[in-house]
């Protein structure tokens, strides 16, 4: 059975092995391992060369991460369906609010896009997708979609979910850790452009503070995955957006 520390000295411990479970939930060490494991193969050299070569990386660290992610709660004595869903919510309605973001994050975005291009210019990347451009067919496409369902709808809201619960846990305030994971998810979308980070920033912050409300990952989870699922159709049927 696990006894809860006590005293300074067990708040200290909570503390210490809290920052070490998000630092390692950070991906940063799953992302390398993925690397080195497809580096034979030469994928690890430019995963941005093809929507293959993407998946394969993207989809192995999350694997990993996940698997990773798994080891902690069980080390904590902690089952993965209840840290992740809650108590007593109803998937259906977790579903239906996740269902309800979507349009909601298709037009603030649009409307951020613009005031970048009108307002702050020196932020602004312009119109294309660095990673959408990579699709050259269907099956690209096809492909790309099921990455992302993966690895935002499941890896990235589970990731964020272990982060905020682990801050929460022994660092501070969940909504505090929703904040700050949201700039490190930004800092992620760099590659994209910075008013791109930015709005991942943002959207991450939505989804951070979602979960942190409901205890339940199911909303994120569905408006993450479907939106990027949704956009990689539209800009493969319509191109790039044309902002205002």
């Amino acid at each position: 059975m696990n006894h809860p520390e006590v005293g300074p000295r067990g708040s200290w411990k909570r503390r210490f092995r809290s920052l070490v479970e998000i630092l390692l939930a950070l991906g940063i060490a799953t992302d390398q391992l993925a690397l080195l494991i497809l580096s034979p193969l030469g994928v690890a050299a430019d995963p941005l060369r093809s929507v293959i070569a993407l998946a394969g990386v993207t989809t192995l660290s999350s694997c990993l991460l996940l698997a990773l992610l798994g080891v902690l709660l069980r080390l904590r004595g902690e089952a993965p369906m209840p840290f992740l869903l809650g108590a007593r919510r109803s998937i259906r309605g977790e579903v239906a609010r996740g269902l309800l973001l979507i349009p909601l994050i298709f037009l603030g975005l649009y409307f951020l896009k613009s005031g970048f291009r009108h307002l702050l210019p020196g932020l602004y990347s312009g119109e294309k997708n660095v990673l959408e451009e990579l699709m050259r067919g269907p099956w690209d496409l096809a492909l790309f979609v099921a990455v992302v369902l993966f690895t935002g709808g499941m890896r990235e809201e589970v990731q964020r979910a272990f982060v905020i619960r682990r801050f929460e846990q022994g660092l501070g305030p969940a909504t505090l850790g929703a904040f700050l994971y949201a700039v490190f998810f930004g800092f992620g979308h760099l590659i994209q452009g910075r008013d791109e980070a930015i709005m991942a920033g943002i959207l991450g912050l939505l989804w951070g503070l979602l979960f942190a409300a409901r205890r339940s990952v199911v909303a994120p989870a569905v408006s993450h995955g479907l939106y990027d699922a949704l956009e990689l159709i539209r800009y493969y049927a319509f191109g790039p957006l044309r902002v205002l």
